[in-house]
């Protein structure tokens, strides 16, 4: 753990709630369908407004399949341990990773009939992206080492313009790269230590006049004291 940070319970569900701000509400992955369409002059993967909605649903819950397995493989190290510490020190990350799901469904708001559904589903693909995770651990683009596809850039293909897959993967795996920096990124920042504003020309302007009033006023209280001392000694010789 990097020194001066903290990791809490608490913070899986910040976790859950800025990546879900990124990737649905800020709209990163509908900016990547458009970035995709303008590019490649692809107006047809736009051009169905209803279509697009579910493809941008649909990518950025596979975007966030993504970056949970990446978050189960960064958690042990994010609490201090090794990934072959004892099981009972581990549990620690079952248990942020556990809340951390639970959060991520509120923050998705599934209607509440289908929440037990899309939980279960969501688990089950999760475990096909922690797979790929863990047998790739340092690979980000759409290719790995040994050539096999990952999981990401093959659905997103399909999903984003499967009549020019080699494309669409090609662009997925950008993504891709850009998915696993946004989520190191945010996860690396939770439970750090606050950094202190700097203060603005006009508070030190304040503070050093606040300052000079302090001298000013203590120096002030000195002089009054020295003059009032020598009245105290003339009063009490006059009482001898």
């Amino acid at each position: 753990m990097a020194p001066g940070r903290k990791l809490f319970l608490t913070h899986a569900g910040e976790l859950a709630h800025l990546l879900v701000t990124a990737i649905a509400r800020d709209a990163m992955a509908m900016a990547f369908v458009r970035g995709y369409a303008d590019r490649h002059d692809r107006r047809k993967v736009v051009a169905n407004v209803e279509r697009l909605r579910e493809m941008e649903s649909r990518i950025s819950r596979e975007a966030l399949l993504l970056i949970a397995a990446e978050v189960r493989r960064l958690l042990p190290r994010a609490f201090g341990l090794s990934h072959n510490a004892p099981s009972e020190d581990l549990a620690l990350c079952d248990v942020f990773f556990a809340e951390f799901l639970e959060a991520l469904g509120r923050a998705l708001e599934w209607p509440l009939a289908e929440a037990g559904t899309e939980a279960l589903a969501f688990r089950k693909d999760l475990e096909t992206y922690t797979k790929w995770r863990e047998r790739h651990p340092l690979h980000q683009g759409a290719r790995t080492a040994s050539g096999a596809d990952s999981p990401f850039s093959d659905r997103c293909a399909i999903l984003l313009d499967s009549a020019m897959m080699d494309q669409a993967r090609q662009a997925a795996g950008e993504f891709q790269s850009d998915l696993l920096r946004l989520g190191t990124r945010i996860f690396g920042q939770l439970g750090g230590r606050p950094s202190q504003p700097r203060p603005s020309s006009g508070t030190k302007a304040r503070t050093t006049d606040t300052r000079g009033r302090g001298r000013a006023v203590r120096d002030g209280n000195k002089n009054a004291l020295s003059e009032r001392k020598p009245a105290k000694r003339a009063s009490g010789s006059r009482r001898h």
